[in-house]
């Protein structure tokens, strides 16, 4: 059995773990034994992203045609690849050139290719560009052979600072974890009591609300219909942040030109943040197939600029201080709508450019899939998300999506998440699903993910994607059914998760004039006791320095 992979990214990681690829800096100008070029020239070039050469690329016969080497490899262990990769030309009518890493399996003499990787949105001003993967190998596999593909065989390319290693699985990922989230989700409280008279005094510290942010997507209409009293109450008893699904998006917004619905998305946030939810934008624009308004097809580019620049101003014209964030231009690694209709490379820098002009205090996030849920633009993303932190875009968070089954890997997935972490913004998981139909193993995948993400440093909250199978886009990740909305197996765990193992309730007898705890990162609400009556209450948030509350007596 062999397996071809089609690559363009690299990630060195810090494990002790052999390098596994022949010449990987490219320092060697001779590529005997080592890289290949399958369909096309390779030469040594001074122009190197590290030390003092690269790999050039020309002369490419067709789209597979690349650079190449072939790896041993261990089957079913776990590898990371990454690489950085500089365009030297641009084919012609080409805005944008995608890079791909492919995977091929021969077996039993058939062949099966897989897209294990891509960087969308190659130029060659995008200079030196980091790509990467994780893999796992296959069964009975033992070599695999990895190569570089462009779709268009009159660009060329250089390659340098390759790297294909092991990424060693940690049997002790949950204990370290919880460990973790103890570390950056807790702080210290000290209760200090003035005047107090005798013994039989209490104190009671009981968190209200949670900093981590926890959160799921809500229908527009059910979120305020009367006759949906189940779905809300399920609803507030588990979640402090909401995004509305479908309601602020453009296409269903606006379906009349001129005619903007934002009474009905209004509604909804007015209801929720008079609840004390928190309420996120999704999302300003959508560039993938079918996703914008069918009135824009047919504009010229002033035309479409104006009609963008039109949609903002009547949308935070209404919104303006009620959204706590917005997905800008959603999922625009795989949608080039508004950049090709408008000439606009560069037009999700300036679109965060014009939202946080017309309302600097919203945060502004990108909003992504296949970053998590598989590495295929875990990278990219990354990337992007660099490049526009160094342009000082109002970039203010990562929004990952992850809608995944049981059986994600959590080694991969803390992988991806450091990768993307790398950046130094802050992350939101903003849509998440474990789309499983078995609810203990959805319970179980659930709790495991969750734990990740609430352990890892970056990460300042998950929205779920949906909660009730009566109104969700993946029935099967469900953790409520029916028309009583009642939690299964996976929405038991989640509320365990939520209003027990990461929440702070604690009662302790005074014995002095002080009383110490430890507590989630959140609002508080403090009780004084003498004798089991309540006479002293009040409120404080609980930072990562710690508070010193003062109760006089």
């Amino acid at each position: 059995m062999e397996v071809v992979l089609l690559v363009f990214s690299l990630v060195i990681l810090a494990n002790g773990a052999p390098e596994l690829l022949k010449n990987p800096d490219f320092e060697s100008t001779s590529f005997s034994g080592n890289w290949q070029c399958q369909g096309c020239t390779v030469t040594s070039s001074s122009d190197s992203y590290h030390g003092h050469h690269s790999a050039k690329i020309t002369h490419r016969s067709h789209n597979w045609a690349g650079l190449a080497q072939s790896i041993n490899v261990s089957p079913g262990q776990r590898y990371v690849f990454s690489a950085h990769v500089k365009l030297l030309n641009m084919g012609s009518g080409h805005m944008f050139h995608k890079l791909q890493i492919m995977i091929k399996e021969t077996i039993n003499g058939q062949d099966k290719y897989i897209d294990t990787a891509d960087s969308p949105k190659l130029r060659t001003d995008s200079g030196w560009v980091e790509v990467a993967f994780d893999f796992t190998v296959p069964n009975n596999l033992h070599q695999i052979y990895i190569y570089f593909q462009i779709a268009e065989p009159e660009v060329n390319y250089l390659v340098d600072s390759a790297s294909f290693q092991l990424l060693p699985s940690d049997a002790n990922w949950k204990s370290e974890a919880n460990t973790r989230i103890d570390n950056i989700r807790k702080a210290p409280i000290t209760v200090n009591l003035h005047n107090l008279h005798g013994s039989g005094y209490q104190v009671e510290i009981q968190q209200t609300k949670s900093k981590f942010a926890f959160g799921s997507a809500v229908h527009a209409d059910k979120i305020v219909d009367q006759s949906h009293q189940a779905y809300q109450q399920f609803f507030y008893d588990n979640f402090e942040w909401a995004v509305l699904e479908n309601a602020l998006k453009w296409r269903q917004m606006e379906s009349s030109q001129g005619h903007p619905n934002l009474d009905r998305p209004m509604t909804a946030v007015n209801a929720l943040r008079g609840k004390g939810v928190k309420v996120r934008g999704h999302n300003m624009f959508w560039g993938t197939h079918g996703r914008h308004p069918d009135w824009l097809d047919g504009m010229g580019q002033s035309e479409l600029l104006q009609a963008m620049h039109t949609h903002i101003n009547d949308v935070i014209s209404r919104t303006r201080g009620s959204l706590e964030h917005w997905d800008v231009y959603n999922e625009n690694l795989h949608g080039t709508y508004f950049e090709q209709h408008t000439g606009h490379p560069n037009i999700t820098m300036e679109m965060f450019n014009w939202i946080h002009q017309t309302e600097p205090g919203v945060k502004l996030f990108l909003n992504e899939y296949n970053v998590a849920s598989s590495s295929q633009m875990t990278t990219a993303y990354k990337q992007q998300a660099f490049e526009m932190k160094n342009a000082g875009i109002p970039l203010y968070g990562i929004g990952i999506q992850c809608h995944t089954g049981s059986h994600l890997d959590i080694t991969s997935l803390k992988y991806r998440l450091d990768k993307v972490a790398e950046v130094g913004l802050p992350i939101w998981i903003t849509e998440f699903t474990v789309n499983e139909a078995n609810e203990n193993r959805k319970a179980d995948a659930l709790e495991n993910m969750m734990t990740l993400f609430m352990s890892h440093p970056a990460v300042e909250g998950v929205l779920l994607w949906g909660f009730w199978d009566g109104q969700i886009w993946l029935p099967n990740s469900a953790l409520a059914t029916g028309s009583s909305v009642q939690p299964n197996a996976a929405g038991r765990r989640y509320q365990q998760l939520y209003h027990q193992t990461w929440r702070t309730h604690v009662t302790k007898s005074v014995t002095g004039s002080a009383v110490h705890a430890t507590g989630f990162i959140g609002d508080y609400t403090l009780k004084v006791k003498h004798n089991g009556q309540t006479i002293k209450t009040q409120h404080f948030t609980l930072d990562k320095g710690g508070e010193n509350v003062n109760v006089n007596l």
